[in-house]
């Protein structure tokens, strides 16, 4: 039997040199690919080709509550339409890994949520190159 341990804690999100704080309860981020890395295709007679797709763009998801101390700066990186970089790392050791990227931008203005209780907001940042290590 194995037991591992999982520390969300562990985990830091770096846009632009700032630390990300405030995250939801739901999650920290979500990293997912624009497209697949390869496409197969398999012929008549089982002949398999694997096409491999130059994209390797991709999308960050961020889920903060809306009192997150970082959510003015996300929203001001969106209203400027400036350039980030951003670093993910997981320093859990068996989930480590870092991801990168470099001249990201977020998609667009953070919704406003004005509800009962405090609540979350997603941040989605696009980034041209998703690199991993």
């Amino acid at each position: 039997m194995t037991i591992t341990n999982y520390d969300p804690k562990k985990v830091t999100v770096n846009v632009g040199g700032r630390i990300i704080t405030g995250f939801a309860d739901s999650s920290v981020v979500s990293i997912s690919s624009s497209e697949d890395r390869v496409t197969p295709s398999v012929g008549a007679q089982g002949d398999v080709v694997y096409s491999e797709n130059a994209n390797e763009s991709g999308n960050i998801v961020m889920s903060l509550q809306i009192t997150s101390a970082s959510l003015p700066y996300l929203k001001k990186l969106a209203i400027d339409r400036q350039e980030t970089d951003i670093l993910i790392s997981d320093a859990n050791k068996d989930t480590a890994e870092t991801v990168s990227g470099s001249r990201c931008r977020v998609t667009k203005i953070p919704d406003g949520k004005k509800e009962k209780a405090a609540g979350s907001v997603d941040v989605t940042i696009f980034v041209p190159r998703l690199e991993y290590r």
